[in-house]
Formats: C-alpha cells, structure tokens, sequence
C-alpha cells in the first residue's frame, strides 16, 4: 500500500525509499491517468514528465512513466528540469504534466508535482485526496488498446525563449553577478540564458548533483548561501542570488552580500509591474511583510491576501493578477501561465535594476520601513491545539484564520501556522518598531516555553 502521509496540500512528498518508492511511484502514475479521465471526461492523449536531479529521481521517473503508459496515455519525457520548465510545457501545450521533485527538501526526500493542463496544479483539496482515493481502491483505468508511447524531447530552446520575452536583453546594463544553483537543476538551463545577456558572472554550484554535496537546496536558510555572500563582500558584484533545487524559488543579496527580505523584493516587482500595468491585482501570502500591499496600493493596484502555495497562484489566475508573492522566494506571473519561476524573478529584478541604476541596497532600504524577526520554527506534538490555546491569550485582537492563526493591532501583526511541507510550526512577528517587536516577540516566546509547545 502507498503511504497516505506522502499527500500534502500542495504536492505528494515522502523520505525515499521509506515513504515513496517505485512501488508507490508506479501507483500514483497509474492514479494521476484515472484522475485525468475521471475529470476531463476523455483519456489525455498525453502527459508531460520532468524530474529534478536527486537521486531517486530517475528510477521514480521510469516508475512513475510506466503507470501512465501502463494505462494507454504517451508521455513527452522532457527528462532533468527545472520545475518552471514544467509549468511552461504544460501551458505552452495544454497539456497535463507532472514533475518528480521534492523541491528545497534535504536530499533524501523526492515527491511529486501534478498539474491539470495549462499548468494548473494539483492540491490535497483539489484533486490529491482523489488520486490517494484512487489508488487505495485501486480503481485502475485499463487501456483499450496499446500501452502509451514515451517519446523524449528538449524545451531548452523554446523555455529561454518564453523567459526572455519577459525583458528586453538589448536594454540591460551590463553587471557582474553572482549565482548559486545550489547543485539543483537551474544551472545547466541558467547557463544558456546569462549568454544572451550583457553580464558577467561568477557560477557556483551549477554543475546538477542530487547529493547536494555543498549545501541542501533551500536558499531561504542564511547558512545555505554563505559561499554565496562570501563571495559577493569579497568580490565586486552588483548583487547575487541563489535558487533552490528546483528552481522555482530565489533569494537575493544585495552588493554587500546581505540578504534581502523577499517581501522587499516582492514589493519592487510590484511597483515594477504596476507603473507599466496600472489597476492591476498583486496577490501576496498571509506573512507577507506589509510593505506589499502598501506598495500595491500607492501604485493604485489592488492588493488581495491569501493563503501560502498553490492558493496564490489559483487566486491570481482567478482575478487575472500581475504577480503573486510569497516569503519563501516564490513570485507567480501572470504571462507565466499565472506560475512560479526563479528564472523570471532573475530577468526581471535584472531588468529593474538596469532601469533605476540604483543598487539593490538603496531599492531595498528605500522600502524597508517595518521591522520583523527572521521566521522562527519549532516542533509542537499538536498544532492545532496548539494554535487554539495560542488565540486564547489573545482574545479581544483582530484575529483571521486565513493560513493559521494571524493577530493584528495597530503596532505589529503576528502568524503562526503549521507548514505544509515540513513537520512545523512557523513564527512571523512584524512591528511599525524594534521596540514593539522585541516585546512581542519575548511575550510569544514566553507563551511557548511555558509549555504549550515542545
């Protein structure tokens, strides 16, 4: 049987082989096919497959492949991607994809990364908790015919053309840059990109390596990107980044090799996008800094919250938003088939640049006017109680249950949520000053260590 706890609310991930194996890849084929036809009315002609560079990826892949064939629909492998290469494919060709990878998890985890055409991805409540369904009945679509056809293809050439489209490289100035593709997938496809701009720049870790033999591939956690802004203090740059990976998340340093809060980003992005795209919608997550839709509303854009993951991007294709923002690194685009994609945060931060001829450090500390503690997490035995027993000792605040427990007042806003992805608990604290935040932060934290939490 397929372990059922491999299904979370965006993605099927598990440790490989203990939770997720060939066995259960084969599984989840073969359900994703009866999924689709159960949905779609018809049998898709074809499925998009990619798969990250771990390990276990190529073995899940063929597994995976099999089930699909095994049910009579082809398969285009598009073999070792980035995971936006995925989203691009399955929009360019309206087409159902999925994408073996367990993104910026430690290198013993894999998974897996459906979506419907058009790069429409598949959550716990909306298509996941289905396809466990399917497999614990074992309700297997048998083929009417042939097994499917796997047939192999490159979307390098078309991928760099649709991320260039997004800028335009003749009027970039030329910069000296630093990137970490954290041993992850970016680097061969980033390689092809940077020829076709006027830059000049130093690789780290480009080379694909599912052991992740310098640092894991989460570049959200400082210790992960410390060559990296050693490099960039020691060197001459005018910014660096690092992409998790898979490639759909990135994190930016300034020239001084200090990282910048991705709210800071998000909120340059959408002051970018909406001077040229005025009354647009920005979508942005439940902890984003609130500098976003500050941003978003001096820009005269309409500035919606919600949910972390694939929520954003559903709701920005919902309202037809500009971009999508979220803490952990990822921006969606809408003429990105409304997805996520580092690549395209590089271009166009790359682009913003070129037009301020500012520095990254005077963009962000021009934005920079709140005050928050890095996102602290910590284990607990039940976080939904835990959670409850939380808003109790803030009862009589304005509090909202959108993604976890968020309680705000006029000084300083406050989220606790359970992750997703990861065994957790996340603590994000935002006061209008130090003062404000160190204290909320103390008060918090003593309501942790008396017990609630362990």
């Amino acid at each position: 049987m397929v372990n059922e706890k491999i299904f979370r609310a965006y993605d099927i991930r598990g440790v490989y082989p203990d939770e997720l194996d060939e066995h259960s890849a084969y599984q989840i084929g073969r359900a994703f096919a009866v999924y689709l036809f159960e949905t779609e009315g018809e049998k898709p002609e074809k499925i998009i497959v990619g798969r990250d560079a771990r390990l276990s990826s190529p073995v899940l892949a063929r597994s995976f492949i099999r089930g699909i064939t095994d049910a009579g629909i082809d398969v285009l492998n598009i073999g070792q991607v980035t995971v936006d290469m995925v989203f691009f494919a399955s929009g360019k060709r309206h087409i159902p994809a999925a994408m073996i990878t367990a993104s910026h998890n430690p290198k013993g985890y894999n998974g897996f990364k459906l979506m419907r055409k058009d790069a429409d991805e598949i959550g716990l409540d909306s298509g996941l908790d289905n396809i466990k369904n399917i497999i614990l009945e074992k309700n297997w679509l048998e083929p009417a015919g042939d097994s499917g056809q796997v047939v192999e293809e490159d979307i390098g050439a078309d991928f760099v053309n649709h991320v260039l489209s997004f800028i335009d490289p003749e009027s970039l100035r030329p910069m000296r840059i630093a990137i970490d593709a954290s041993s992850g997938t970016v680097g061969p496809i980033l390689t092809k990109i940077l020829k076709k701009l006027p830059v000049e720049y130093t690789s780290l870790y480009f080379d694909p390596d599912g052991d992740f033999p310098y640092h894991k591939p989460d570049p959200t956690i400082k210790s992960n990107i410390l060559d990296l802004i050693g490099e960039v203090k020691n060197n001459h740059y005018h910014f660096g980044c690092a992409f998790d990976g898979d490639g759909d998340r990135i994190i930016f340093v300034d020239e001084h090799g200090e990282p910048i809060n991705p709210s800071i980003i998000g909120a340059i992005m959408a002051r970018h996008f909406l001077i040229s795209n005025p009354y647009s919608k920005v979508v942005y997550g439940a902890v984003v800094s609130q500098i976003v839709p500050d941003i978003v509303n001096i820009y005269g854009g309409e500035a919606i919250r919600e949910r972390v993951g694939i929520y954003i991007k559903k709701r920005l294709k919902e309202v037809n938003g500009i971009l999508g923002v979220e803490t952990s690194g990822h921006y969606y685009f809408r003429n990105n088939f409304f997805a996520d994609s580092g690549i395209i945060g590089f271009l166009v931060m790359l682009d913003i640049l070129s037009r301020k001829k500012k520095s990254l450090s005077v963009l962000s500390a021009e934005l920079n006017k709140y005050f928050s503690i890095p996102e602290i997490n910590f284990r607990i035995t039940n976080p939904q109680e835990f959670l409850k027993k939380i808003a109790q000792n803030f009862e009589g605040y304005d509090m909202d249950w959108l993604d976890g427990l968020t309680v705000r007042t006029g000084d300083f806003w406050l989220n606790i949520r359970p992750s997703n992805t990861e065994p957790l608990v996340r603590l994000n604290i935002e006061a209008k000053d130090g003062l404000i935040l160190e204290r909320v932060k103390k008060d918090v934290q003593a309501l942790i260590s008396d017990g609630l939490c362990y």
